[in-house]
């Protein structure tokens, strides 16, 4: 921080930190990280799956503006059960991989079986075009990469809280200090 003409300056990533800091604790603060990271990963990878399945344009663009504001919905407890997972199975940064694929996946497969097929759903709705082999094909191809997407998004959700100050779900072990290892031999 620097001093000039009694008009106090920050570098962009003081005052990115500063903000990050203020606000990280607030509940709205929380689900706008969770519910932009959701939105930026499967808004994409998902649009591009339907793409492959031949779905038509249109409806790949309502099913995925029907998927922002299910988003809306599901990924902040999306993210708050990821937390609660990673406590409970005392997965840490740490754990093994395999650990750490299951509480993505138990976080967000089974939410995400039933919200795309309602998504797929609604975009059909929306448009007319009631394509049920497009629509069953990209289910099935959702439904098939949930698990590996599941593996993707966890780290990424991570990544994207720390980047905007908010505690990963899966978290690095904090050193223990030297008398843990005296009380605990």
């Amino acid at each position: 921080m620097t001093q000039d003409d009694d008009k106090l300056n920050y570098s962009w990533k003081d005052r990115w930190n500063n903000h990050c800091k203020a606000n990280a604790h607030r509940w709205f603060y929380k689900y706008s990280v969770d519910v932009s990271s959701g939105w930026l990963y499967y808004t994409t990878t998902y649009g591009l799956q339907e793409l492959l399945a031949q779905t038509d344009h249109d409806t790949v663009y309502e099913t995925r503006k029907i998927g922002m504001l299910v988003h809306a919905a599901v990924m902040r407890p999306i993210g708050w059960l990821r937390n609660k997972i990673a406590e409970k199975m005392h997965v840490t940064k740490e754990s093994p991989l395999v650990d750490k694929m299951k509480v993505n996946a138990l976080a967000i497969v089974p939410i995400q079986a039933f919200v795309y097929a309602g998504m797929l759903m609604g975009g059909m709705y929306r448009t007319g075009n009631w394509e049920w082999k497009s629509t069953a094909t990209a289910w099935t191809i959702g439904m098939l990469t949930a698990v590996p997407h599941s593996l993707f998004y966890g780290p990424i959700q991570d990544r994207y809280r720390r980047f905007f100050g908010i505690a990963p779900a899966i978290k690095k072990t904090e050193n223990p200090s030297l008398e843990t290892y005296v009380q605990n031999p």
